[in-house]
């Protein structure tokens, strides 16, 4: 390997790391988050055998929390799934965008590997190597690298709103269930 496709290949390697610090980040934020709904419905359950009496009391408070439980139980499933991201190394046809960061895993993402390195060899003024074959497979792990940690902080994001609701939803039925509206 000469000079250049070693500087070349020192920089995607570092944005490698950067992006895979991201992805560790998001994966630590997602494990949080599931942690927390998790102890959220331990705590349903537990709470459901002191007010078991009021809630078997009505059909509508039985059929409410049931429906509560299997919306915070998908809501757990979908946080659960953000940990199997698609690891297919396959690219779709993808736009190149102009405007790119070539550190950010958010434009990284929605470029093919050849544009990402195009890209890169380009904002380096590196020539066209010889051993791009080899600079083409570390641009492709960025890339792939890069759609799994942009879908696991989107899930993280969706996760969130979906806590929000659930939460909102669990507070509506016990603040029915103090009041006791039928």
């Amino acid at each position: 390997m000469d000079k250049e496709t070693k500087d070349v290949y020192g920089v995607l390697q570092d944005i490698y790391k950067n992006v895979w610090e991201q992805q560790k980040y998001s994966e630590i934020k997602n494990s949080v988050l599931l942690t927390f709904n998790i102890a959220i419905l331990i705590l349903v359950s537990r709470l459901y055998f002191y007010i078991s009496n009021t809630i078997n009391s009505s059909l509508l408070y039985k059929v409410s929390f049931l429906i509560l439980i299997l919306i915070l139980m998908v809501h757990i499933i979908l946080i659960i799934q953000s940990f199997f991201p698609k690891v297919s190394n396959k690219e779709v046809l993808k736009r190149t965008i102009n405007d790119t960061n070539i550190f950010f895993f958010g434009d990284i993402q929605k470029l093919r590997s050849q544009d990402y390195l195009e890209i890169v060899l380009q904002r380096l003024d590196a020539k066209e190597e010889d051993n791009k074959p080899l600079l083409l497979d570390l641009s492709n792990q960025i890339v792939k690298l890069s759609e799994i940690t942009q879908q696991k902080y989107s899930a993280f994001k969706y996760s969130v709103y979906r806590m929000y609701a659930v939460g909102t939803l669990f507070m509506a039925f016990f603040l029915c269930l103090f009041f006791d509206v039928k």
